[in-house]
């Protein structure tokens, strides 16, 4: 009999066996899977040699050379001394320079009256003498200091007892040198005309000789013949394509009603099962003293009024002079430049509109409630002109509604075998062991699927955090 676990026995994927979380894990991978069974590992003679280069680096027996390639190609020659040509000497060009430019000549010099100034020399001299001492002069007055030494004494300007010769350092130094121009290199752009006739003859006109060309060939269309034949509608797809009447495929895909079982939900997990709940005593809190004054007054003294204690000190006077505040007896002057040239008029509002009508007078009449607007304007009920726009209400139909789809007429339902791991004892399994990775391992048994008892401890009874 062949030794399976839950994982290998399920066929519908919903079943797995508990893997035990602590129990002592062998070297390698489970071995127990589909993938080790579909895909088996094979031995392997070894890495294949690399084709990357080595990155060791390569030296070379003999020494190294120093000779470059510009060393071998540019050899040193003896180089002489450029002779430097002697400038020739300055020759002054005789007679004067004329200075008359265009600008002296388009704007000659004039003479013009002196611009008169806006501003008006009265000036407004006070009528007495200013006797007092100004507040500058009293709070900054002029101290007797000593005199300040101007170190060394400054050599004067003596002027030079020779006339001015008119000539500068800079003139004398670097004087202008006149260079003849050069013979100029560029061809004259003046035109070059030949006396002999122009030659217009190209290789077109001499090797292609004209000639008198043929009349051009008119074709005539052929009259159009009816087809007496009668017309065949049948295409090519049509004729070598024939629809053939075949029965439909079976369907592979499995049945979607569900599975029903008989016996009650086990709502048992691993959490519950690894975690049970435990009595827990409830927590004793420490009951907390009453507070009791302290006996005695508390010392408000700190360090800041004990180290700083108050003193009566005046206040410190100011050192500026004593500024009088002006008597109160000399009445405001509120007069301004704003009320003295803005002056407020006595004047009436203008009367608008027409001074020949009356003036409107309130009626003794109640007022009615209506208007002029209300009794002359009376609304009226317009009818709704017809929308031109399309209906967007549904076209309902009569006949019924045809769910028929592809999906329903290619897949046909089918009835799919109920997955053996659902219940093992029932199916006809009996419990081996729980190996150490934790499956658990079940073996068909062959006595008429009746399940017997083993001499092995049952999976429920299994404490997992033990194992």
């Amino acid at each position: 009999m062949a030794k399976k676990c839950i994982c290998e026995i399920c066929t519908c994927g919903r079943h797995r066996c508990p893997h035990r979380p602590k129990a002592p894990r062998a070297v390698g991978p489970c071995t127990v899977s589909e993938y080790a069974e579909k895909y088996p590992g094979h031995h392997v003679n070894g890495l294949r040699k690399s084709f990357k280069p080595s990155q060791a680096v390569v030296k070379g027996t003999s020494p190294l050379s120093d000779a470059t390639t510009n060393r071998v190609d540019y050899m040193p020659h003896q180089v002489e001394r450029v002779s430097v040509r002697a400038p020739e000497q300055y020759k002054k060009v005789p007679g004067n320079m004329d200075l008359l430019t265009s600008y002296i000549k388009d704007y000659p010099q004039k003479q013009a009256p002196p611009v008169k100034s806006m501003r008006s020399f009265e000036k407004h001299v006070p009528a007495g003498d200013f006797k007092g001492v100004p507040t500058y002069i009293d709070d900054y007055r002029r101290w007797s200091l000593p005199t300040k030494d101007n170190g060394p004494a400054q050599h004067h300007y003596v002027p030079p007892s020779a006339p001015f010769d008119g000539m500068s350092t800079f003139n004398r130094d670097y004087q202008a040198k006149r260079v003849p121009m050069r013979e100029s290199m560029r061809p004259a752009e003046s035109t070059q005309m030949s006396s002999a006739p122009l030659d217009d003859k190209t290789s077109h006109k001499v090797d292609f000789i004209p000639h008198a060309a043929q009349p051009r060939y008119v074709h005539q269309p052929l009259p159009y013949q009816k087809n007496r034949a009668p017309f065949d509608g049948l295409t090519t797809v049509q004729r070598d394509f024939t629809g053939k009447r075949a029965s439909l495929p079976p369907n592979f895909r499995p049945d979607q009603t569900p599975v029903h079982s008989n016996q009650p939900f086990n709502d048992e997990t691993t959490s519950r099962r690894d975690y049970p709940r435990w009595e827990a005593s409830p927590p004793q809190f420490r009951a907390q003293q009453a507070w009791v004054q302290p006996q005695g007054n508390m010392d408000l003294a700190t360090t800041a009024r004990l180290a700083f204690p108050a003193h009566s000190v005046q206040p410190v006077k100011p050192a500026g002079p004593v500024r009088r505040a002006r008597s109160a007896e000399v009445p405001f002057d509120d007069r301004t430049n704003y009320n003295h040239d803005y002056r407020k008029w006595s004047s009436r509002p203008e009367r608008r509109g027409n001074p020949n009508e009356k003036l409107y007078e309130r009626p003794n009449v109640p007022f009615e409630g209506s208007t002029d607007y209300r009794a002359q304007f009376v609304p009226k009920q317009a009818l709704v002109p017809p929308s031109c726009a399309p209906s967007n209400r549904p076209n309902l139909s009569g006949d019924p509604f045809d769910d028929r789809t592809m999906y329903k007429l290619d897949y046909i339902p089918k009835e799919a075998p109920p997955c053996p791991a659902i219940n093992l004892p029932v199916n006809g399994y009996r419990f081996q062991k729980v190996d150490s990775k934790g499956h658990e391992v079940w073996m068909r048994n062959g006595v008429n699927g009746v399940m017997e008892r083993s001499i092995f401890t049952p999976p429920e009874k299994i404490d997992l955090a033990l194992a």
